[in-house]
């Protein structure tokens, strides 16, 4: 016969014993107690429970190193944890306990718990990682993408691993099936979603990450809507995965510092995450120095109380943010009642990385519904909507980009590879006549020591910045760089491609030729050379131009990922479905030997990872045809 379950009660005054002993005995369960006023841990082993019932009380840290000397120590981690405490908060901090009960306890829900662990394995949490198989991983992807958007893939398997892993141990379950049967069953019952995600999605950030973005809303957007909101002085602002409050705080410290007639203002920040954890550190306001390093004296030493080794935020910029969970695949917005709706500048950076390009489509598409006629979105740099959605027009400002929502009813069509820029500056012509030469004095001038020569610019380093700034569409600066570049090396075969590249999206094809010409005059090998020929071909509606240039880049470099692609479009425009099945496959294949993170070249500032899901979304619709 199975004996009863041997659960120990651990609390500082015996109350918690008092008002539960009786209950967990009329379970049919075996109880003791023990004083937690001593370190426990010697006659926690002595007497070998199979569930220890810890009480917390804070701001008392002797319970939470309990807690966490339970989960570390030899012999002990074994051993589930149910937590009690009056701070109903520390539910989603407290991610490695089997449970939170919020006191007064709810019998009902502690009998649960005991019913789980006595009918569950004995054998306790896995003692080491277990193997998770490609078919259970999948399970999990699918099912977090479902619940919550987020996407698991090669690039960040490991953080999923090791998220599903540590609840495992928490929750008392030894194999990846079972917790996941578990996590079906008690996502919203027990919130077991919730504790997961807080495992999953809890990233580095700092104050005044992505400083051009705050230059910008100091330069000319907060500027914008003092004048355009003058009237109703109200502003409204959303951080939409504002994880651990960095990016909120950074912008009330702008408005509070830069601008002070919105002191009577209804300012209004929004701030919303997926991860329970991470907002209670938010609303705390407490940060390691790190969180601080890039943030200029003058707010440090106005905006933060140094405690010694950590510093608090202060009290004006806190009562200035209204922190609240928010998922983002599945939470309703616009909404008037989550203050969601009609808001001037949503910020959501660095977050639609972890999605799926439907999901990314569906949720840029409901921001836009958010936003007021001209409001703004600020993405991560590396984030973009080519390919995502024509609602917004892309504004460049003060070293960054973002996005403003369109105003009119028309939108644009979203172009091909290479998307429509701003104006830039002509390029002097290779073949432009020399000036004569001056004409001698009358008389002989005493002479003058030649200036030393000037230092001739590393143009590598020029070139890589020109580079970075096209791939993130930053096409002002790119052509600046070109054009020193060529300056100094009127040969220099890639600034007269890329230079020819931002011609080319203008519309000014027939300079953009000149600077074919002039590139495979020099180096008649240059595959780009040839993409760019085919791009304007293309763009002039010449199909069968583009396909036999972008024939000539492949046969130079066919690991040229973009002629591929945009053959594929192509022969789908011309009906020539196998043959676009084809180059998209080609496509897929060359990216998936890239690395996540990689901007792929003249893709439009695209990552490896969010065009993968280009062509997923591109074959499935053409599997349809």
């Amino acid at each position: 016969m199975k004996e009863p379950l041997h659960v120990l009660i651990v609390d500082e005054d015996r109350e918690l014993c008092c008002a539960l002993s009786d209950i967990i005995a009329r379970g049919g369960y075996r109880v003791e107690c023990l004083s937690g006023r001593d370190h426990p841990y010697q006659a926690i082993r002595e007497m070998a429970p199979d569930v220890v019932i810890l009480d917390i009380s804070m701001p008392e840290a002797k319970g939470m190193e309990t807690l966490r000397r339970l989960d570390t120590l030899r012999g002990l981690r074994k051993i589930p944890v149910i937590v009690t405490s009056r701070q109903a908060e520390l539910e989603y901090e407290l991610l490695d306990a089997f449970d939170f009960l919020p006191k007064p306890v709810e019998e009902q829900r502690l009998l649960e718990d005991l019913s789980l662990l006595a009918s569950g394995s004995r054998s306790g949490a896995p003692a080491s990682s277990p193997l998770l198989t490609s078919a259970e991983r999948s399970l999990f992807e699918d099912f977090l993408v479902v619940h919550s958007g987020l996407h698991f893939d090669q690039r960040n398997s490991k953080i999923l691993e090791r998220g599903l892993v540590r609840r495992m141990r928490a929750v008392h379950i030894d194999n990846f099936r079972d917790y996941f049967v578990y996590l079906e069953k008690y996502q919203e019952s027990r919130q077991e979603l919730k504790k997961l995600l807080g495992l999953l999605t809890v990233g580095e950030t700092y104050f005044f990450r992505y400083l051009p973005h705050y230059e910008a809303l100091i330069a000319s957007v907060l500027p914008e809507f003092i004048e355009r909101n003058r009237h109703a002085r109200s502003l409204r602002i959303w951080s939409a995965g504002c994880s651990s409050g960095e990016e909120p705080y950074s912008i009330a410290m702008v408005l509070l510092e830069h601008f002070p007639q919105l002191a009577d203002w209804d300012v209004h920040i929004l701030a919303t995450d997926i991860n329970k954890r991470a907002l209670r550190q938010a609303r705390e306001g407490v940060y390691r120095p790190r969180a601080l390093r890039v943030t200029e004296s003058r707010y440090r030493d106005k905006y933060f109380r140094d405690l010694g080794g950590a510093f608090a935020i202060d009290r004006r910029v806190k009562e200035m943010v209204d922190f609240s969970f928010l998922n983002l695949q599945t939470g309703v917005f616009p909404s008037e009642v989550n203050d969601t709706a009609a808001v001037d500048i949503l910020l959501c950076r660095n977050v639609m990385i972890y999605f799926r390009l439907p999901t990314i489509k569906h949720i840029v598409e409901k921001f836009s519904q958010c936003l007021r006629p001209g409001g703004y979105l600020f993405l991560g740099h590396a984030e973009t909507l080519a390919y995502i959605s024509d609602r917004f027009q892309r504004v460049q400002n003060a070293g960054g980009f973002y996005y403003r929502l369109k105003t009119g009813e028309a939108s644009q069509k979203l172009s091909p590879p290479g998307m429509s820029m701003p104006a830039i500056a002509p390029v002097l012509s290779k073949g432009a006549p020399e000036a004569p030469p001056a004409p001698l004095p009358l008389s002989e001038p005493r002479p003058i020591p030649p200036e030393p020569a000037p230092a001739k610019p590393d143009l590598q380093s020029i070139y890589q910045k020109a580079v970075q700034a096209f791939n993130r569409d930053d096409f002002k600066t790119a052509s600046r760089n070109y054009d020193e570049i060529l300056r100094h090396d009127p040969l220099h075969v890639d600034a007269m491609v890329g230079k020819g590249f931002i011609l080319a999206n203008q519309g000014l094809y027939d300079e953009a030729v000149e600077f074919f010409d002039r590139a495979v005059a020099v180096d008649d090998l240059r595959p780009e050379a040839y993409y760019l020929r085919g791009l304007i071909f293309e763009m002039a509606e010449d199909y069968s131009g583009a396909v036999s240039e972008y024939r000539k880049a492949l046969l130079l470099d066919m690991e040229f990922v973009m002629p591929h692609y945009s053959l594929s479009k192509i022969f789908w425009r011309q009906g020539r479905i196998r043959d676009a099945r084809r180059e998209l496959n080609n496509t897929r294949l060359l990216l998936e030997q890239t690395a996540d993170e990689e901007i792929i070249p003249f893709s439009s500032g695209l990552t490896r990872a969010v065009f993968l899901e280009v062509c997923l979304e591109d074959a499935a619709r053409l599997e349809s045809i």
